[in-house]
């Protein structure tokens, strides 16, 4: 699987050196969370595709394509083109979501399952790298109660300046 970062294009043709689209040198082992172009849709299309991957709780992003006109500001309408982007671990996952809601007619290049185990192990291991959700939390109370104690030491603090400097002038 070949990558490039500027279109965000996959491309599974081992033997390709540069982007089809803009010849730029691609990338041949890109990072799991890389994103990547899945669909350009408009209007009640692009809604219907954010609902599918929402509900999949797959993470993703979207960009106005380069040729959109903009006249969607004055109707407050969706974007007229929008490019989605999701990272290339959850690529697999978000074009059977798009087959199975009539999106895609059918599928692009399919990865090698050499590529989409690398790229599942990766995910995996990043999650597992997190943070539990418990701690967390502790840490994050933790860091509430410190700053309003640091909130509350300022506050004496300068009120005993205050006091020290009156008592130095004779007010």
């Amino acid at each position: 699987m070949k990558y490039c970062s500027k279109c965000k294009k996959l491309y599974n043709n081992d033997t390709m050196t540069h982007c089809a689209d803009c010849s730029r040198k691609l990338i041949s082992d890109p990072h799991y969370s890389s994103p990547v172009r899945l669909v350009t849709a408009n209007g009640f299309e692009f809604e219907r595709i954010r609902a599918a991957i929402d509900s999949a709780e797959i993470p993703y992003s979207y960009q106005e394509s380069k040729n959109d006109t903009g006249i969607q500001i004055l109707n407050s309408a969706p974007p007229e083109n929008c490019d989605i982007f999701v990272p290339i671990s959850a690529y697999q996952k978000s074009v059977e979501i798009l087959i199975g809601i009539g999106a895609l007619d059918e599928p692009p290049e399919e990865f090698s399952e050499e590529d989409i185990e690398r790229l599942r192990s990766e995910a995996k291991k990043a999650q597992e790298d997190e943070m539990p959700e418990g701690k967390a939390r502790l840490i994050r109370l933790l860091t509430i109660i410190v700053f309003l104690l640091v909130l509350v030491g300022v506050t004496f603090l300068t009120d005993a300046l205050t006091g020290w400097f009156k008592g130095l002038i004779g007010m």
